[in-house]
């Protein structure tokens, strides 16, 4: 084999990884984890605040896995007087498998989450409730199990 001959293969080569790659580039999902990210980074400070009253609480959110229902139990403190708020389990590889709902907890302060809402994996788990006027936030990694 002559250096022509090896040359074309080596280009050859070259362009059938370029073509590769753009065509795997194509194939790719660009989605954000927040639809309104800018709005929503204005905001932070508000987040951040909201974070410090928790942190403020003698308690913490604490999560437990019992068998079919992730079980979310809140500070009492926070959420004795009928809270309003958000729970938004976030899949930053998927947004069409993040999961939604409003703040429901029983007198116990405590929520239960069907796991059949869930894919098995990694989610952001944020948490965001009023109660009283105060404003709370937590935020944390979750992996779902089967």
């Amino acid at each position: 084999m002559n250096w022509g001959n090896k040359i074309l293969i080596g280009f050859s080569t070259f362009v059938l990884a370029i073509v590769a790659m753009v065509y795997i580039a194509m194939k790719q999902n660009n989605e954000m984890i927040d639809d309104n990210y800018y709005e929503n980074e204005l905001k932070y400070q508000d987040k951040i605040d909201a974070s410090k009253n928790l942190s403020k609480l003698a308690e913490k959110i604490s999560i437990k896995d019992s068998g079919n229902f992730l079980q979310l139990h809140f500070p009492l403190l926070s959420v004795n007087n009928n809270p309003v708020g958000t729970i938004e389990c976030i899949r930053s590889s998927d947004q069409k498998k993040d999961v939604k709902m409003q703040l429901h907890t029983d007198k116990e302060g405590a929520q239960l989450l069907p796991k059949s809402l869930f894919m098995q994996g990694m989610y952001q788990l944020r948490v965001s409730w009023s109660n009283s006027g105060t404003s709370y936030f937590h935020q944390q990694a979750l992996n779902i199990r089967p």
